[in-house]
């Protein structure tokens, strides 16, 4: 799977950086409690959706860096 992440989807990962892709997720998952803007939460689900599709393997090819 060639899995793409925009620049949005990108950052919001590294601000979780891990090196496992269920750590990622998770600290994903926890931040969701917390959020009180829509268009946020749709970026987080989206996020969480691409990573449970990907391989632990693939995940690790990436390196997620914050951008502007």
């Amino acid at each position: 799977m060639d899995t793409r992440f925009t620049v949005e989807e990108s950052n919001l990962i590294s601000i979780f950086a891990d090196e496992s892709r269920s750590k990622v997720i998770e600290g994903i998952e926890s931040a969701l409690k917390h959020l009180d803007d829509q268009d946020m939460e749709e970026l987080c689900h989206k996020v969480i959706k691409k990573l449970r599709e990907m391989t632990d393997e693939e995940f690790l090819g990436y390196v997620f860096i914050m951008e502007e």
